[in-house]
């Protein structure tokens, strides 16, 4: 390959290593936001700037060559120092202006962190808040979300976790699905229950159901979206571990076993050290947390029938 004329640019090395990691010009698209023949152009004029081939195409994606082993472990150092550049110079940002990404779940976004945006909003025009609702963990370091609401407290010595409260967790099912299979027993194990639960629960879930032994038990539907599982519940496929303030606002469910005490998981915030003294982070770092205060109660112990 003849190298051409021109330098290479920054840009170039970000589609480089989107491709190298997902081994796919679509899903590398996705995650730039940008079409799949534009990558693809973009990969093609990085390899001619370079006078290198980068990137072999096989039957099961993308594979990078030797030469692109080497590159990509220079780029990556790039993109690591690069991402450092960026997260020091915004967490030296005083101004709560512009946007901050904030990861969480379903149930939590629409329980806490929606109401918290209506506070800033009243108070910081121009500040906007990117909500990105699910399970799976988006890398922090990498920028791929700036504050990250989760049950699961990361081990890692750059990011800074702060405790928000604890959130109360039940088994529910509804009426129909109960008389219709009978109410397990406590501490019994739920051997014949139908079990509505996450695809790959994560760690920080456990004991799961609370504490019981899921032998001869039925996953009857397992998905990553808590809204779902209370309609599946309500419908009458299984028994779903729930949020209590989630499980007791739906009319259509009962606590299985309504006289036990909620199991109680930790909710944690968890920002960059780069990031937490930057304006805005503060900003929607405080406002979140009032309303774990705010709500306390509602969160430990559920709503009231």
């Amino acid at each position: 390959m003849n190298r051409s004329a021109g330098p290479w640019q920054w840009d170039d090395v970000r589609f480089f290593l989107a491709v190298a990691r997902s081994g796919s010009l679509s899903a590398a698209a996705r995650t730039l936001r940008v079409g799949h023949v534009t990558v693809g152009r973009r990969i093609a004029t990085f390899e001619a700037r370079l006078g290198v081939t980068l990137l072999n195409r096989t039957p099961d994606g993308f594979a990078t060559t030797a030469a692109g082993e080497a590159v990509l472990r220079q780029c990556t150092a790039m993109e690591s120092a690069a991402l450092d550049l960026e997260r020091i110079a915004a967490g030296s940002d005083t101004l709560v202006t512009g946007s901050v990404r904030v990861t969480t779940t379903e149930a939590i976004a629409h329980q806490l962190i929606a109401p918290a945006i209506a506070m800033l909003r009243q108070r910081h025009l121009e500040l906007r808040i990117d909500l990105i609702v699910g399970v799976r963990s988006l890398d922090i370091a990498r920028r791929e979300a700036d504050l990250a609401v989760r049950f699961a407290r990361p081990a890692s010595p750059e990011l800074v976790c702060r405790k928000l409260g604890d959130v109360g967790f039940s088994l529910y099912a509804s009426p129909r699905y109960l008389a219709r299979t009978g109410i397990p027993e406590r501490h019994k194990g739920l051997a014949g229950c139908d079990l509505i639960t996450f695809t790959g629960a994560p760690v920080a879930a456990r004991p799961f159901f609370m504490g019981e032994t899921l032998e001869g038990s039925r996953i009857a539907l397992s998905c990553n979206n808590p809204l779902i599982q209370l309609k599946a519940a309500a419908d009458a496929v299984g028994i779903a571990e729930l949020a209590c303030f989630l499980g007791d606002a739906s009319p259509d469910l009962v606590r299985v076993w309504p006289q036990e005490p909620p199991a109680r998981r930790t909710a944690w915030l968890i920002v960059h050290q780069d990031m937490r003294r930057a304006g805005r982070i503060k900003a929607v770092s405080s406002a979140i947390a009032e309303v774990f205060r705010r709500e306390r109660r509602i969160l430990e112990e559920g709503l009231s029938r």
